[in-house]
């Protein structure tokens, strides 16, 4: 009877749809139709799996329970059976490969797919339908789909040497793609700090390679603290994830980084490097890194680390890296000038390419195919087969096509997901500031730039998480990933046409970020935008119905703060935050209240543009402002600003007459001292547009929560001319200082004060600015009154240590009571609280 009654509701419910419901489906197929019926799933649900697909069928049988809550009934084989739902295989299919066709009728679900792979493609889909918001649970929405991919190549790269991250997340990461169609997890194993991968003819490169912290071969590096870090994959536990890929539609590529970035390799087995009399850096500090390439025994060993890879991975390419090799260290090795002057070289890019051929034969000699980041197209000539991974920008990318190669888009300005996502966010700055909508906003192919004929080189689009700052915090790398690799799925597999940010956006919205946190994905949500004006926080939601809390001491909000819900009538908007919450693991960061722009301006057009704005409602105290011009997009950096001028009352407070470029994104500073709500400020500067390229900027005038005091800086260590003291004395958050050697017990940065400074809280930060790398790890700080009596503060906590003095201070001291085992140390500025 209670059946009965169920199916007359769902019945009666399927009557009252009126319209087709929104499926929010991403990546956005090719086709789609819907019809406003319904198909109700009965219980249990009869799944017929086609035999090519048999081994997927655990995997298809647990993902449609737990996305569907109803128990399938599995059957292999392709007989039709009504009221099921079909996996099925049509080689004959007129639609390019991993492509599918989905129908939901009155009859059931069919899913059909040219391969394998596009039937994985078409459940993917379907297990999107089930999850999309507007659709009740135990229905399918009649439908047509018809779907394939823009690019064979979808790949995702992700860095298992800076941080070690174990079997199970890596096959959640792999599942995570599979779920946007990804079909390529590019696998970063080995690198300077710590090679991740068995290999039974090099056992120390993870008996030692695989570990750092003190007593080890490596030394502590990326957070990784004064403690014995790291891990490795067994070869069987290789295996077991390439096989759980490839259930899931995706192929794994693995990466040997050769011949640079092999620290852990030389580190390991010492005779692999070069011998050299004076030690050079890498970019990124470290020494002996790089292979020999004139010592004929390392062809041997990457042979046999080359062979026992194919016998792992099936994937018919191999990943060599050549990457920033520090080729300083060939110019010195005799072994490697040898080579260079039997085979008539000049210079050492050519002794890249000699090492690159050899490195192609053998990998061909095990029925392979190379694949290297673009540096290794210099030098020579390279097979034909080989593809290649522009990494460092666009340009990168048509020449390595120009020459002929199979190519992957892969810029660091848009795909590189260890990019911070705001400018207060932890995460690299050197390629770009990238969220979502910059990701989403590439294009793969520079039509302008290449032939048809050329462009169908270009094989596909990838993204690479680069784990240098995911230590910290928790989860901190599927935050980095997502929705940013929506966004870039998106990229790869839908037609260029049918791109749209704001359509994709209320996709992502309205149903997608349900669908990351139901996979248990600790994302990065949409912050709100918190506006202060005449006296009121007004915050606008990131996304209609979006959880937004926020905090009026200065602190990152919780899920116990309070629930925004009105204005907030204040005059203390500082000390506001404000934090989109999506549940108890997935927020956004935490935003500070903006005041709106003082001034705009758009233009394309040759000439000048004289600007003066009212901006008394702007100032509202003394203290010291920092005006900047923020352009609004990448491509409206054109033009340059002089002649900035402050008035209070109409008398001159500061004149910055010097034109500077508008993409240098500067800043200028100005005082004020004389406020009172009565007084009358405006702002005069001049915007010149040289070039008739698009000028746009919003210019932002904001007051520091910091005191900024005389102050001069010394040290016991020696000044590194391209970072000196004097970058601790400006006061710019974003410059700092940096030595040359790593700091050690005894050393110690002395910062002495003009005048003593009255403040409630003094922060000491070490590190790059947004990056905890070559920090403090042993030391503390100390304060002084009177310049000479030193009273201790706090120990530094990854990097990082404040004091709270009860008087006036003259002097704060760092004091150094052990290495920091990095090949540097770096220190910021000093943060004065009122």
């Amino acid at each position: 009877m209670k059946k009965y009654i169920l199916h007359i509701v769902i019945f009666l419910i399927s009557l009252n749809v009126i319209q087709a419901q929104k499926l929010d489906l991403i990546p956005k197929p090719v086709k789609i139709e819907q019809q406003p019926r319904l198909f109700i799933m009965p219980a249990p649900v009869p799944l017929i799996i086609d035999k090519k697909v048999q081994k997927s069928a655990a995997f298809i049988g647990d993902k449609f329970l737990k996305n569907t809550g109803i128990t399938p009934k599995i059957s292999i084989g392709n007989k039709h059976k009504k009221n099921s739902i079909q996996f099925l295989v049509d080689e004959k299919m007129n639609i390019p490969n991993d492509g599918y066709r989905l129908s939901v009728t009155k009859e059931g679900v069919v899913v059909k797919g040219k391969s394998t792979n596009g039937v994985l493609n078409g459940f993917q889909t379907l297990l999107q339908i089930f999850s999309a918001k507007e659709v009740r649970r135990g229905t399918i929405p009649f439908v047509e789909i018809e779907d394939y991919p823009r690019f064979e190549w979808r790949g995702m790269m992700l860095d298992v040497s800076r941080q070690f991250f174990d079997k199970q997340t890596v096959k959640n990461y792999i599942d995570w793609l599979a779920a946007h169609k990804m079909n390529i997890f590019h696998w970063h194993l080995t690198d300077d700090n710590g090679w991740r991968i068995e290999i039974k003819s090099m056992p120390d490169l993870t008996l030692k390679g695989g570990f750092r912290g003190p007593g080890e071969v490596l030394l502590p590096s990326y957070g990784s603290g004064n403690k014995r870090y790291g891990g490795y994959y067994t070869q069987e536990d290789i295996k077991e994830v390439v096989s759980y890929a490839l259930e899931r539609g995706v192929s794994i590529m693995p990466e040997i980084e050769i011949p640079g970035h092999s620290r852990a390799v030389t580190a390991s087995y010492p005779e692999i490097g070069c011998v050299t009399s004076q030690e050079t850096k890498s970019v990124q500090g470290e020494v002996k890194n790089v292979w020999c390439v004139g010592r004929e025994e390392n062809y041997q060993i990457l042979d046999s680390i080359i062979r026992e890879f194919t016998e792992m991975f099936p994937f018919e390419y191999i990943h060599v890296a050549g990457d920033e090799v520090n080729r300083a260290t060939w110019e010195q090795c005799p072994k490697c000038q040898a080579v260079m002057k039997k085979e008539g070289y000049t210079d050492t890019f050519q002794l890249q390419n000699y090492f690159f051929r050899r490195i192609e034969k053998i990998v061909e000699k095990y029925d392979r195919k190379t694949a290297g980041w673009n540096e290794i197209i210099k030098g020579g000539e390279l097979s034909p087969k080989t593809q290649i991974f522009a990494w460092q920008g666009i340009s990168y990318g048509i020449e390595s096509v120009k020459k002929g190669h199979p190519t992957v888009m892969i810029p660091g300005q848009y795909t590189y997901f260890d990019m911070a996502q705001s400018e207060n966010e932890r995460g690299h700055r050197w390629a770009a500031i990238t969220d979502t909508k910059r990701v989403y906003s590439f294009e793969p192919i520079p039509e302008n730039d290449l032939s048809l004929e050329e462009q169908k080189l270009i094989k596909g689009v990838q993204g690479a998480l680069w784990s240098e700052y995911l230590d910290l915090p928790a989860r901190f790398m599927e935050y980095q990933s997502y929705p940013r690799i929506s966004a870039l799925s998106e990229i790869a597999w839908s037609k260029k046409e049918s791109k749209n940010w704001k359509d994709f956006y209320g996709r992502l919205t309205n149903s997608h970020l349900q669908r990351l946190s139901n996979m248990g994905i600790a994302f990065r949500d949409f912050p709100p935008t918190a506006i202060y004006k005449n006296g009121s926080i007004t915050v606008t939601l990131p996304y209609e119905g979006a959880i937004v809390r926020y905090d009026a001491q200065g602190n990152e909000p919780t899920t116990q703060s309070p629930l925004y819900t009105n204005p907030i009538e204040t005059k203390y908007y500082e000390k506001y935050m404000f934090r989109t919450f999506f549940n108890e693991n997935t927020a956004s960061p935490a935003v500070k209240v903006e005041k709106l722009p003082v001034a705009n301006w758009t233009t394309s057009k040759v000439g000048i543009i004289k600007i003066s704005e009212n901006i008394s409602e702007n100032i509202d105290k003394n203290g010291i402002w920092y005006l900047t011009f923020n352009p609004i997009a990448d491509e409206t950096m054109s033009g340059f600003v002089s002649e900035v001028s402050l008035f209070e009352n109409d008398k001159l407070i500061q004149t910055y007459a010097t034109q500077q470029a508008l993409k240098s994104k500067f800043r200028l500073r100005f005082l004020t001292e004389n406020y009172n709500e009565k007084n009358h400020y405006h702002l005069d500067f001049i915007v010149e547009n040289k070039e008739g390229k698009e000028s746009a900027a919003k210019v932002n005038f904001d007051c520091s929560p910091y005191q900024e005091p005389e102050v001069k800086v010394t040290s016991s260590m020696a000044e590194n001319p391209k970072f000196p003291f004097s970058r601790l004395e400006d006061y710019n958050l974003e410059s700092y200082l940096r030595t040359d050697v790593p700091c050690v017990k005894g050393d110690w940065i002395l910062y002495t004060f003009t005048n003593p400074v009255s403040s409630s809280k003094i922060d000491v930060l070490t590190g790059i600015p947004h990056h905890p790398r070559f920090i403090i790890n042993d030391g503390f700080v100390e304060y002084s009154y009177n310049g000479v009596d030193f009273i201790k503060g706090d120990s530094f906590d990854y990097g990082n240590a404040s004091i709270y003095p009860e008087q006036a201070v003259k002097a704060i001291k760092i004091v150094i009571t052990g290495t920091n085992n990095e090949p540097i140390m770096a220190a910021q500025d000093l943060r004065i609280n009122p």
